[in-house]
C-alpha cells in the first residue's frame, strides 16, 4: 500500500485514519482519487475536496464509524463503493457484532484498495447479478453452523473470524500456517 498523508498538514496518516493525529483534521479516503482528504466542514452532507470535487461521507462512516470512505456527491448510493458489496451486516443490537463487522469490513476495504489499484471490477450484485459481488456476514445459531466461502458471487464470512482466539483455535484444528481476515477475503475473491 501506497504512503498516505494529511492533505491539510502533510503529515503521514494510515489507510483506516478518520482523523490526522497531527493537526486534528477530519479524514475521509476518495477510492476514486486513490488517496485521503480533509473533510471540509459543511452545513449540509456535502463537502468540497481540495481538488475542487464534491463528496459526502459513506452511511456506514456516519452512521455506524465502522467505513472511512467517501461518495461522489453525484452518486445516487448512500453507499461507498465498498459498503455497497454488502448484503447481509450482523445484528448490531448483539453485544460485541460492529466491532467484528468493523473488522470485517476494514478488511474488505484493503482487498478493494487492492482491486482498484489493479484496475479490477469492483461491483455489487446489485448493480450486476451476473458478474457482481456480495457479502455476508454471519454468526452461528444453535444448530447451524455458518460456513467461509463463496457461492455464485456472494462471499459468505462467519462472524466468529473477527474473534482472534477463535479464529487461532480454528487455524490450529485445521493445520493452517496462517489464518486472517484479510486471508479469507482475498482467498474467496480469487474463487469468484
Amino acid at each position: 500500500m501506497k504512503s498516505l498523508c494529511c492533505d491539510v498538514c502533510r503529515y503521514i496518516v494510515y489507510f483506516e485514519n478518520t482523523k490526522c493525529l497531527n493537526c486534528g483534521a477530519t479524514l475521509a479516503y476518495l477510492p476514486d482519487k486513490g488517496r485521503i482528504a480533509s473533510v471540509g466542514s459543511s452545513e449540509t452532507d456535502i463537502w468540497r475536496s481540495k481538488a475542487g470535487q464534491e463528496y459526502r461521507l459513506c452511511l456506514n462512516y456516519r452512521q455506524h464509524n465502522v467505513c472511512n470512505w467517501a461518495v461522489p456527491a453525484d452518486d445516487s448510493t448512500l453507499y461507498c463503493i465498498s459498503c455497497r458489496l454488502n448484503r447481509i451486516i450482523p445484528d448490531l443490537s448483539v453485544v460485541g457484532n460492529q466491532t467484528a463487522w468493523g473488522k470485517f469490513e476494514a478488511a474488505k476495504r484493503r482487498l478493494n484498495y487492492t482491486l482498484l489499484s489493479l484496475g479490477l471490477p469492483v461491483i455489487s450484485k446489485n448493480e450486476d447479478s451476473l458478474y457482481g459481488v456480495s457479502y455476508e456476514f454471519k454468526a452461528d445459531v444453535p444448530g447451524a453452523s455458518v460456513i467461509t466461502g463463496h457461492a455464485g458471487g456472494v462471499i459468505t464470512i462467519n462472524l466468529g473470524e473477527a474473534d482472534d482466539a477463535e479464529r487461532e483455535r480454528r487455524r490450529l484444528a485445521l493445520g493452517e500456517h496462517y489464518r486472517t481476515i484479510l486471508g479469507h477475503f482475498r482467498h474467496e475473491i480469487a474463487h469468484y
